[in-house]
């Protein structure tokens, strides 16, 4: 309908502009309307207009107007004319086909811009669309991960801080904590139904479980998924047995509690979990979260074993040794299992201001997978163990930057074949570094962290 009026709207100026300039030239002339004996063919603006504002067909029709009405005007003698003006015709009508070319040209090139636009509209708005929905995603996990109010690593210390707060009851070691354990997994894996359940020392699997998430069916020990998990003591999934039906129907990931010496102190057994959890970078996750777990469960059995043996006479030192060991033991394991690096920062502090200082940074820049010991030297020197995993070189001179120990800025710098020591601010602060990765000996490093604690810290000593 609006190209219909558009059409009419054109043909009606094209006849409009056709009659206007021999009216102009009356009013101006009357003997000579049509401009014949001016030294400028005015009459040519008609056609000249209506082709490049209508195209050829609409000046084609002014042309032929005006041509009918000089032709009419010469043989009735309206002009006072003793020839007929066959050269300004035939230039009419050049001019016209001319400049209707002009306009057909410009048309085409608009039409095809418009074709594309078009067509760089339609791309334009799915983009849109998919804009808004991943915007829309977007916003939903932030709200998600914003109503998390602990972090992986608060929950971890908080599930510490329960397991120690246990020692002194009697009862297995898992008794108390499986139902932090799930919610656990229920909020960073994505778990949705399980149960946990204790293991003795023959690696036998009890069916009862110790604490559950949902409802999860009666167990079956002979599951693949469960007697693959406990015969490696690693994550096992339903990959194991991809062509195993039983398999699918019973347990998804089993997942074991182990700890630094290998020991299985429970099983945790999935039944049911988003299919995109189902890949490697959460199982990976899961085994070092199972070993995280079992770490502390070991520290809990061991600390109620003590306590029972009465044996309250233990070396502060020798504890701190076997804190140190422990940690390095399981950081060692998940370099292995994930076939990463990890980095150990051994941080000596003099200055009773600097290690309040720096605790405050050390605390405010680790993340959820990173671990920190305290403890005092023979010289009553403030001494912070660094554990960062999956952590390379670079990754631990971004983070020693951020709390203002810049390698840059060192006064002092050892390099040797593992490790890199330097020396801050007059010598009251001590930093040594060691790259892990699966070459790495735990003895090795344990007596390199042994010595750089007992010597005074300066590359002579080192």
């Amino acid at each position: 309908m609006l190209l219909e009026k558009i059409e009419r709207i054109r043909w009606i100026e094209s006849v409009v502009i056709a009659f206007s300039l021999p009216i102009i030239g009356y009013a101006i002339d009357p003997s000579d309307p049509f401009y014949i004996n001016y030294r400028f063919p005015w009459l040519m603006f008609a056609p000249l207009l209506a082709s490049l504002r209508c195209g050829f067909v609409c000046g084609i029709t002014s042309a032929t107007l005006l041509i009918t009405m000089v032709s009419g005007g010469f043989f009735l003698g309206w002009s006072q004319v003793p020839f007929f003006p066959e050269e300004m015709i035939i230039g009419l009508l050049l001019f016209t086909v001319i400049s209707a070319e002009f306009y057909e040209s410009w048309n085409r090139k608009i039409k095809l811009l418009d074709t594309k636009y078009n067509h760089f509209k339609v791309r334009m708005d799915e983009f849109t669309r998919s804009y808004h929905l991943i915007k829309y995603s977007h916003h939903q996990l932030e709200q998600h991960l914003a109503s998390r109010a602990k972090s992986l690593r608060s929950t971890l210390h908080d599930l510490e801080k329960n397991i120690l707060s246990l020692v002194g009851n009697k009862g297995e070691p898992l008794a108390g904590i499986g139902e932090n354990i799930l919610k656990i997994l229920s909020r960073y894996a994505s778990v949705q139904m399980a149960g946990i359940y204790a293991v003795n020392k023959q690696r036998s699997i009890s069916g009862k479980p110790v604490a559950c998430l949902g409802q999860p069916p009666v167990l079956l020990a002979s599951d693949p998924v469960i007697v693959e998990a406990l015969k490696t003591g690693d994550v096992a999934s339903i990959e194991v047995e991809k062509n195993d039906v039983m398999a699918a129907a019973g347990a998804l990931v089993a997942i074991p509690l182990v700890d630094v010496h290998q020991k299985i102190w429970g099983v945790v057994v999935v039944n049911e979990m988003p299919l995109f959890a189902l890949q490697e970078s959460t199982m990976d996750f899961l085994a070092v979260l199972g070993g995280k777990m079992g770490d502390l469960i070991k520290r809990r059995a061991e600390a109620y074993s003590n306590d029972n043996d009465n044996d309250n006479d233990n070396d502060n030192d020798n504890d701190d040794g076997k804190a140190v060991e422990s940690r390095l033991s399981r950081i060692l394991r998940e370099v292995n299992y994930l076939k990463s690096s990890a980095v150990a920062i051994v941080i000596i502090i003099n200055s009773e201001e600097l290690q309040r200082q720096f605790l405050a940074r050390f605390q405010a820049e680790l993340r959820g997978v990173d671990e920190i010991l305290i403890f005092k030297d023979k010289w009553d020197r403030q001494v912070f163990l660094i554990l960062l995993p999956h952590t390379d070189e670079n990754g631990a001179s971004e983070f020693l930057s951020r709390i203002e120990l810049s390698t840059s800025t060192a006064e002092t710098a050892c390099h040797g074949l593992e490790k890199m020591s330097y020396n801050f601010r007059d010598g009251n602060i001590g930093v040594c570094m060691w790259i892990l990765d699966s070459k790495t000996s735990r003895e090795k490093l344990l007596l390199e962290i042994d010595q750089f604690r007992n010597n005074e810290f300066s590359c002579s000593s080192l």
